[in-house]
């Protein structure tokens, strides 16, 4: 059996699945995601969260080079989801948080929870299985430059 990308992604989220059921105890009616986190900004930031679960550190202009286990989310959108993202500066202090509307997503769209915090101070978070950079991940033009 070849082991090509969609082969390795698709043991990768069975892998979470199975550990999110044994180990967490999640629903089974949920669907475990990964974090990732962009930072578009000029700024450090020491740690961020989605619903209380680690993200990680995130240079200034930088992210997508570390994920961390994981999010759940309902496998069908819910129209008005919120997650709550918390963070700190680059020093680890001054903790911040904020209720962020998710993006509508799909049955396709399941692989990464991405969490965005871009240069105007918004914060955007998207269901998708893309890394930014690819041609269909959701947020576009300047808005996605680090």
């Amino acid at each position: 059996m070849k082991f090509d990308l969609a082969n390795m992604r698709s043991i990768r989220i069975f892998a979470l699945v199975a550990l999110c059921l044994v180990l967490a105890g999640c629903p089974s009616d949920n669907v475990p995601l990964e974090v990732v986190g962009y930072n578009h900004t000029d700024r450090s930031i020491g740690d961020f969260y989605v619903n209380g679960g680690w993200g990680a550190f995130l240079m200034k202009h930088s992210g997508g080079g570390t994920y961390t286990c994981c999010v759940v989310v309902p496998p069908v959108y819910k129209p008005g989801m919120k997650a709550t993202i918390t963070w700190s500066d680059e020093a680890g202090e001054n903790p911040r948080s904020r209720e962020i509307a998710v993006q509508p997503y799909g049955p396709n769209d399941f692989g990464l929870f991405a969490v965005h915090f871009l240069r105007d101070g918004q914060i955007k978070v998207f269901v998708t299985p893309y890394n930014l950079g690819h041609p269909d991940y959701p947020l576009k033009g300047d808005e996605a430059k680090l």
